[in-house]
Parts: structure tokens; C-alpha cells; sequence
């Protein structure tokens, strides 16, 4: 159980944290397939104090057709290239309570997004492409509640909210922000095995967007479910696999989006994860490292996400 309670760090820590650049505007939401579970997804550690983590996401991928981005709607077909750094601290709350526990989370992400796209203009046709680099938006946990159901079940209620504090221009393929604000419950459970030493996670969010002031489009409402199963070692190591399956509940809407039929699109992921976890002094070292690839997607950028995640609790 020591174990868990550490790890259940790295999974606060970047639950504010698995995120892209793109709308479902621009063709993929805030989510990216396999992105936002971490280890221990339902459990919040009883230990009070302060985490940091930090974490690395290239995302890669394209699509074909008509998207609608910003200002662009008449592309073809668009490439992209996303890297995003977030850096997030984490604050776990005293209580004596025994069977619920509290956290909150904020992260200043960085983001490296490159974009190509196909433009047509009646029988004209031209290939532009766009690149930017800075702050994107800032997200916040200001609540994550733990219930601890037996030593070895556990489930947790987040609210997430994402700020559109990055820079955003419409007429910009590449951009620092989606320009709305997104506000995302979501439940987690967890199940250990002890005896096999495995673990198994859920966690399933709901994305509600604004609407998106410069172009007048409305996001339809997002849903995000992954799982993931996990087999650990004596020393430290794990290994295991992530499925991911995001889908659109409802319909985009406004007049670019009515061209284009409401636009609503889902996609699956399946991958491994690597973890490993070590003490260091009286702190808890967490890492971990996916490779998802995506497929079977539509109206949706379609593409592999390859992620590393670290975190350390004092």
C-alpha cells in the first residue's frame, strides 16, 4: 500500500497535464488518446504536502479533408507536430479523515506547435504552414476528492478547469491557446491485486467548452475514457498497457460548424506504459513513459502520442 500512496502522486500531478493545442474547432479537443491516466488514478495518498512534477508529450499527426481551424475552414488536409511541457505543482490537504482524501493541482504548460495544411480557393490550390512557441493555456485542479472504499478499491472526483490565458489569433494555423475556457469533471477508479502486485485504472472525463469568442464556434461536449493495467516488479519497475476511446456527445455548432455537419468525430489508442518508482531520502521519486497510437478515428486528427512523465514528492 506505501507503494500506491507514492505513485498516486504522478497521477495528480498530471492530471491537469494531458492535454493538446487544437480544439475540436481545429480537429482534435483538448484530450489526446491515452494522455490523461497515470498510475493510481483513483487514489489520492493520505501523506499532506507539496509534489512537483514536470513532463514531455509529442503528439504527431494528420488528416485528410475539410477542418475547420480559426479562420482557415476550406483546408484539405492538415500535418501537425505538437510538443507540449507542463510543469505542475501539486498540494495534498491534511484531513482526519480516514476514508477521504483531498488534492489540488496547477500547471504552466509550455508548447512547441508546427502545422502544414493544404488551402483551396476555388481552383486554386496552395500549401501554407505556420509554427509557434511560448505559454499555452493554464490549467487547474482546484479539487480532486479520494475515497478510499477498502485498502485495495479506491475512486476519485476531479473538476478541471483550463483558462484561455495563451496567445490566440484566428488567422494562425499554429496557435498557444483554443481561445475558451473548458470545464472537465471527471471520475477514476482504481483496484489493486496485491498478492500479483497488479493494478488497474479507469478514469472517464467529461469536456465542456465555451464558446470561442473570435470565431463564434461552439465546441459539442467531449467525453474521454482510458484504462489501463499494470504489473509490478520488487525492484521498482513496471510495465503495462493503456486503451483509449474518446467521443463526441453532441454536435459542434455555430455557422462554420453547421458547414461542416457538426464536425463530431471520436478516436481509439492502445499502447504500453513503462514505470518505475524509487525513494530518494525522505522523497518518492515517480516516472513513467507511454507510446499510444491511434487509429480508427474520424473527424478527428489522427495520429501517435508519445509521452514521459515525472514526479516527486517531498
Amino acid at each position: 500500500m506505501k507503494i500506491a500512496v507514492c505513485r498516486a502522486i504522478g497521477t495528480l500531478a498530471f492530471l491537469s497535464l494531458s492535454a493538446t493545442t487544437f480544439a475540436v474547432e481545429g480537429g482534435l479537443g483538448r484530450p489526446i488518446s491515452g494522455a490523461a491516466i497515470n498510475e493510481y488514478a483513483g487514489l489520492v495518498p493520505p501523506e499532506p504536502g507539496f509534489a512537483v512534477a514536470v513532463g514531455e508529450a509529442y503528439y504527431s499527426g494528420s488528416i485528410s479533408g475539410p477542418i475547420p481551424i480559426g479562420n482557415f475552414n476550406l483546408q484539405l488536409g492538415v500535418n501537425t507536430n505538437v510538443s507540449f511541457t507542463p510543469i505542475a505543482a501539486v498540494y495534498i490537504w491534511p484531513t482526519d479523515c480516514k476514508q477521504w482524501n483531498f488534492a489540488s493541482s496547477i500547471s504552466l504548460p509550455i508548447a512547441y506547435v508546427e502545422a502544414e495544411a493544404d488551402l483551396t480557393l476555388g481552383r486554386f490550390k496552395q500549401q501554407i504552414t505556420d509554427h509557434n512557441f511560448g505559454l499555452f493555456d493554464i490549467v487547474f485542479t482546484p479539487i480532486v476528492a479520494s475515497y478510499h472504499i477498502t485498502q485495495t478499491d479506491h475512486i476519485a472526483f476531479s473538476f478541471t478547469i483550463w483558462a484561455p490565458s495563451g496567445d490566440y489569433d484566428p488567422n494562425r494555423l499554429a496557435n498557444l491557446s483554443l481561445n475558451n475556457w473548458t470545464f472537465i469533471p471527471g471520475v477514476a477508479y482504481t483496484k489493486i491485486f496485491p498478492k500479483e502486485n497488479v493494478e488497474l485504472s479507469g478514469i472517464w472525463q467529461l469536456q465542456f467548452y465555451t464558446e470561442n469568442p473570435a470565431t463564434h464556434y461552439q465546441n459539442g461536449v467531449l467525453s474521454d475514457m482510458e484504462a489501463m493495467g499494470v504489473k509490478r516488479f520488487k525492484n521498482g519497475l513496471g510495465i503495462g498497457v493503456i486503451f483509449s476511446w474518446i467521443d463526441q456527445f453532441s454536435d459542434d455548432s455555430g455557422a462554420t460548424a453547421d458547414r461542416f455537419n457538426g464536425f463530431s468525430g471520436h478516436a481509439f489508442g492502445i499502447g504500453p506504459i513503462i514505470a518505475y518508482g524509487a525513494k530518494i531520502g525522505k522523497s518518492h521519486l515517480d516516472l513513467n513513459a507511454r507510446f499510444i497510437p491511434e487509429f480508427g478515428n474520424e473527424r478527428r486528427i489522427e495520429g501517435n502520442l508519445f509521452q514521459f512523465n515525472g514526479s516527486l514528492k517531498f
